[in-house]
């Protein structure tokens, strides 16, 4: 059983979220510049501190407001959500092929990808075989 990728995002959030992150890589390096380029300004550091005073409330209100938006729609959390405890397929796409209860115990496990299947394979440390080092030390 494959898992099916999700609907991407409609382009006006994605826009929104382009920007977003533009605008975080914008103030990064502004403020790396300010940092490089000696004291910062009194002014600036006000407008830095203001923006924040501002911009923190803003969005912390906002992800209560996302929340209590939720919590009406859905009504109270009564359990956590069951997780499917099949793990017939990774999210490529690919067949899992393993001895789950083998590979609990298992030291070391190796992941061998094959086309479309991914073995899990218990491997015995023991087993594997020591590289001898052909140099000679002086």
């Amino acid at each position: 059983m494959s898992r099916q990728a999700q609907a991407p995002l409609p382009w006006r959030r994605r826009l929104l979220h382009a920007f977003l992150i533009a605008l975080g890589w914008v103030l990064f390096v502004w403020g790396w510049q300010r940092v490089t380029a000696g004291r910062p300004e009194l002014g600036e550091l006000r407008v830095l501190v203001i923006g924040v005073l501002i911009a923190v409330p803003i969005v912390t209100l906002s992800w209560v407001v996302h929340n209590v938006g939720i919590h009406r729609r859905k009504g109270p959390r009564r359990s956590v959500p069951v997780a499917e405890e099949r793990y017939d397929a990774d999210f490529n796409g690919r067949r899992i092929a393993a001895d789950w209860a083998q590979l609990a115990g298992a030291s070391r496990v190796d992941i061998l990808v094959d086309g479309s299947e991914k073995r899990f394979v218990a491997v015995d440390a023991k087993a594997q075989p020591v590289r001898e080092s052909t140099e000679e030390t002086v």
